[in-house]
């Protein structure tokens, strides 16, 4: 492990209340992570200090259909609705996954439609003109990624990752499905 400051984490906060925008009362934040974990603990302190609500989960019962979900009963996601999440990689690894294999098992016209849908917001994401169209956006949102935003509850703002690296799928992915703008955490260490 590395030896953390006080000082790394309020730099941390610092930084991160200058380029989130707008938080506060509205926000709900969903802590699931344990707070041995520095992206858990900068992110409670972060919400404390702007006065967010925190909602407390777990990994194992995150989602409608993680592990430890009884059939017929909710996610800690779904019941709590955050606009606010810190996730590890693994975690948005294990979402991204989740619904290509879901996507991929209904075959037919909904595949086909993810896909395009998929492929036309990437465009939109790397220039095309036509594909930025905020009524195309709002068309693609409405009819296929709506339901990909409910797993997370359905009003995901932004997502703070860290703790490890983020492949450049992943984060593709949770910009395009969830819509939510992704800020990847990096602590340093600075001696003094």
């Amino acid at each position: 492990g590395v030896m953390m400051t006080h000082g790394n984490v309020l730099a941390t906060l610092s930084a991160v209340m200058t380029i989130v925008p707008k938080l506060g009362k509205k926000d709900v934040y969903l802590a699931y992570l344990p707070l041995a974990h520095i992206l858990e603990l900068a992110a409670e302190n972060l919400m404390a200090a702007v006065g967010i609500a925190i909602g407390y989960g777990s990994p194992l019962t995150l989602t409608d259909t993680s592990s430890k979900i009884k059939k017929g009963t909710k996610g800690d996601a779904t019941v709590l609705m955050p606009t606010l999440l810190a996730a590890v990689p693994a975690i948005l690894d294990r979402v991204r996954d989740g619904v290509f294999k879901k996507v991929n098992a209904a075959g037919g016209l909904s595949k086909k439609l993810f896909y395009l849908a998929y492929e036309r917001r990437l465009q939109a994401i790397n220039g095309s003109w036509f594909g930025a169209w905020g009524l195309e956006k709002a068309l693609w949102n409405f009819l296929v990624f709506r339901k990909v935003r409910a797993i997370l509850g359905g009003r995901i703002r932004f997502i703070l990752s860290g703790g490890a690296p983020l492949s450049g799928d992943t984060q593709q992915f949770i910009n395009i499905c969830l819509g939510s703008v992704l800020y990847i955490l990096v602590f340093f260490n600075w001696k003094m």
